[in-house]
This record gives C-alpha cells, structure tokens and sequence, in this order.
C-alpha cells in the first residue's frame, strides 16, 4: 500500500493513455486484438469519453455503460433489485460487475471466435465527492478471459483541492491503467505505485495471477455437471494453433455449426466436412461481413452407440487437433457429457446469446449414417410420431449432411450416399431441418478407424 502527494493525472494524461492503448492495440496481429467491455458505476466515465473518442476504438472497445444508479448495477450484474447487503462503492461489486462485463464481452466477440482469449471486463465503482470533509473512494477490477484479475482499491485524499470533474479525470485515467496492465500480461504490480507516485491517493493493488481455467480442471467440471458444457478455443502462433483455453464462462455465436464425434483420431476427412458445412450454409444464410461462421468439434464424453470416453484421453486427441495441417478459419472444441442430440441441443442453448430473446439457432454436421440412425423410428419405440415430436422439440436446430461411398455389398461401382433418399421420405414438418452436401461439394472416403488401424501395424 502506498501514499502519494500532488497530482499528476489530467485530462491530457487521460487522452494520451487511451491512444496509447488503442495504437498498442492495433500493432497486434488482429486475432490477438484485446475486446473489452467497461461499466462505470459512479465517477470513472471519463475513462469511455477518451477512449470513444480514439481514432481506432472499436477495435478496442465493445461496450461502455454507466449503471448510475444501484438499480442498474444490480440489473448489470443479474441480481435481483430488492437484493439487501449489497454495498455499491465496494470491491465486491467491482468484481462482480468486470466478471458480468467479462462474459458481455465474450458474447460480443462471438463474431470472431479467435478474438474470444483476448476478452477483458473492467468495472469502476465510485463515489466521488468535492468536499474536503469526505475522502472520495473508488474500486476498479479489471478481468481477463484466461483467468487473470487486477483489483485497485483506491481512496482520494480529501485535502487536495481536486474539484468532482478532477477526481472523476483521476478515477478514469486508473481505470485506463487497469487495462493496460492486465491487457499487457503484466504481474509487477509496484509499478502501479511508482506510476501514481504523484498522486494524491492511497492505492492498493491486489493482483491474481491464475492462467485460467486447464483443460483438465474444464472437463472435470463438465463431468461433474458443474457446468453445461466447456469451451475450448485453440491459441494461434505465427498464423498455428499451438494449444487451447478454456472460456471461463462456456459462450458460443448463434448459429455455429457443431461437429459432433469421438474424433479418435480427428483427421483431413473431419476438416473437410467441416469446411464443405460452412460453404453450405453460407449458401444457404449468408452471414454478414463482420460475422465469421464458427465451427465446433463437440466430443462428447458419454456416446449413445460407442463406449465412453476416459477424459484422460481428451488431451491426445486435443493434440491431434493442433497438429492437423488445415483446420477452418474459426473453429473451437466443445466437451459434453450428452450422448443424443436432444441433450446436446438443451445444453449448447444455454451457452448462445441472442441478445433479442430469440430461439438460439445452431447447426449440427452429421454424416449418413449419423442420419439414419437419427430418423430411424427403432430408436423411438418403432413409433415414427415420437421421432418426429423429438425432432420439432429442437426449435432452431439444423441438420448438415455430409455423404460417403457405400460400403456394404460387392457392387463394382459403389454409390455415393448422400442422404437425400431418407430425406425425401421424411413428413413435410421436419424434412427442412436438413440440408445435404452435395458430392462435389464434399466426399470423404477416409475413416478414424482406418487410422488408428494402421498405427496399430
């Protein structure tokens, strides 16, 4: 903790700062671009006025918002509005207020899913006063997407003539600083003190240093029902994933294609059907400029037809992702324990914003024989009602077919199956959940089965 005297931050000091990150900022590779998501509760708002006024902001800034009052910062934070025992100006509320901004932003950034690691929320909770009887107080936390947090209590010392406007330039220059620090991976935490040396203010700076949330420490936590799903994103170096990081909080963009399977191992054969799925459906509802179609392999670690997987298993294959030549521009993994589809549907939903309380929408890539499997009235009590009920049970979910050689009988000139024929006979009500790959588009002969055999030899 650390007392300083006169002051130094200004307006022009808060101006500087802002470009200064935002020009840092843009220096980045552009999928290593730091998006976060500020809330102001009290004094500090100046910090948004400097920033959105910086010319390249919005490749910084997502969201800036005052919750002036203790209603908005309850409604912020998802508390309920009678809540007693709350304090406003607190480090609590801080931390509760960067964590909901964190997740704001995460569902922003669904855009590009490579930009979702590099997330940060911040929060500044104030009161600010002008008189000399009242020390004025402030509590920012700033919030990173791989677990880190800075936490600055801070009191203005009530005997240096700042007027409100003064102290609220003061406040906001902190909360520049506090991005800057957790945005830069910095840990030295005395700089912050050295930094402020010129200021009238009492600071103390509390840092957790955590590298998020492991791999392993995630799929526990889905086995454990401790969360729906986990989301995994894979980390770029020089243009390669090198490893993966699991989201705090699961989010995925509305309308991503999920890949389901066992994916031992993943190969070329997955990719390109996750590719061919992606140019189908951007025939089908193209996405808009901004919005980069995302693709997620979902390894679910019960399965409905094949023997569980031990969750040991999970990091080799994970392995197997980062070391395939060619993978979509905008890909993730997805770990479950949901075996069918409509438990993989109520699950993923969750984890979708829609932001205009629509049905969340979502595609499943799936090949032929996923498909009869899926339309074959044996797994519904041989009642072919009950398979269609469950089909029209998954409001907003599509179904992208991706078709192979036939391999039973002895024909000289095996046929391709692309799944159209069982389409073609299901009721009217449900056939336009499905769309099939053309052959052009897509065929893959080879199998995981017929890899792991050959490493077997």
């Amino acid at each position: 903790m650390a007392s300083m005297s006169s002051s130094a931050f200004s307006a022009e000091t808060l101006s500087d700062k802002a470009k200064e990150l935002v020009e840092r900022n843009l220096k980045r590779e552009e999928s290593e671009r730091i998006s976060c998501c500020i809330a102001v509760c009290g004094g500090g708002g100046k910090s948004l006025s400097a920033l959105s006024s910086t010319a390249g902001a919005s490749q910084l800034l997502l969201e800036g918002c005052i919750t002036y009052s203790r209603k908005s910062l309850l409604s912020y934070i998802r508390l309920p509005s009678d809540t007693t025992g709350f304090f406003y100006t607190s480090m609590k509320a801080a931390r509760l207020a960067s964590n909901a901004a964190l997740l704001k932003a995460l569902q922003f950034q669904t855009a590009n899913v490579r930009r979702m690691p590099h997330c940060v929320g911040v929060c500044c909770t104030s009161s600010l006063t002008s008189s000399g009887d009242e020390k004025s107080k402030a509590f920012i936390a700033a919030t990173s997407a791989d677990g880190r947090q800075l936490c600055l209590s801070i009191v203005l010392d009530g005997d240096s003539g700042r007027t409100r406007e003064e102290e609220d330039i003061c406040v906001s220059n902190w909360v520049l600083r506090a991005i800057d620090f957790v945005s830069s991976g910095s840990n030295a935490v005395d700089d912050l003190h050295k930094e402020g040396e010129k200021e009238a203010v009492t600071i103390d700076a509390k840092y957790t240093t955590a590298e998020g949330i492991d791999i392993e420490t995630a799929v526990k936590r889905v086995v454990d029902g401790a969360q729906p799903i986990a989301v995994l994103i894979p980390l770029y170096k020089s243009g390669h994933p090198v490893s993966f990081q699991a989201l705090p909080t699961p989010v995925i963009p509305n309308g991503s294609l999920i890949f389901p399977g066992s994916f031992n191992p993943p190969h070329k054969g997955h990719v390109s059907l996750a590719e061919a799925a992606v140019q189908t459906e951007q025939k089908r509802r193209p996405c808009s400029r901004s919005d980069k179609r995302a693709v997620y392999f979902e390894l679910s670690l019960s399965n409905a037809d094949k023997p569980a997987i031990d969750p040991r298993s999970i990091m080799e294959r994970l392995q197997y992702f980062l070391e395939l030549e060619s993978l979509p521009s905008h890909w993730g993994v997805i770990l479950t324990m949901a075996p069918l589809f409509s438990d993989k549907v109520r699950r993923i939903k969750n984890c979708i914003e829609t932001f205009d309380n629509s049905c969340p929408k979502m595609s499943f890539v799936i090949g032929t024989d996923t498909l009869v499997r899926l339309i074959d009235p044996k797994y519904y009590d041989n009642d072919e009602s009950k398979m269609v009920s469950a089909l029209q049970e998954m409001e907003g979910t599509r179904f992208v077919v991706g078709g192979r050689l036939e391999q039973k009988g002895k024909a000289k000139r095996p046929r391709f199956l692309s799944g159209g024929e069982e389409i073609s006979q299901l009721p009217v009500t449900v056939k336009d959940m499905f769309t099939t790959i053309s052959e052009e588009t897509f065929r893959s002969d080879i199998s995981s089965t017929e890899i792991r055999n050959s490493k077997q030899k």
